[in-house]
């Protein structure tokens, strides 16, 4: 266990993804937090930006996929950036997750950059 990026969290898939995303250079995030009305998985206030992160035991039926999308647009209706990863990314595919949120974590700095010199 990494006691860097320990915290409690409700599922395996959290506890395999916050390291990666302390790997991908994104501070540790705020997790459990309600979010446009909607509690999210991990949320960084500063760039503004949501993570989600879906095992198949919540986000298989239809009615939860629809929930899913109605919180994704509420977030990026707020202008926030809502990102999805599934339980098979984050525990099989780790380095392109990293990658995505390495990307994502530059382009939302990026925009806080540009947003404070105007």
């Amino acid at each position: 266990m990494d006691k860097c990026t320990f915290r409690l969290s409700d599922s395996d898939l959290e506890i395999l993804f916050r390291p990666i995303a302390a790997d991908a250079g994104l501070p540790p995030p705020l997790s459990k937090q309600f979010v446009n009305g909607w509690e999210v998985d991990f949320y960084w206030p500063d760039s503004a930006l949501v993570i989600e992160t879906d095992g198949l035991r919540y986000h298989r039926t239809a009615s939860t996929q629809t929930r899913d999308a109605q919180r994704d647009r509420a977030h990026a209706l707020a202008g926030m950036t809502p990102l999805r990863f599934t339980h098979y990314e984050v525990k099989h595919e780790p380095t392109g997750v990293r990658n995505e949120l390495s990307r994502a974590a530059t382009l939302l700095h990026s925009r806080a950059s540009d947003i404070d010199h105007t």
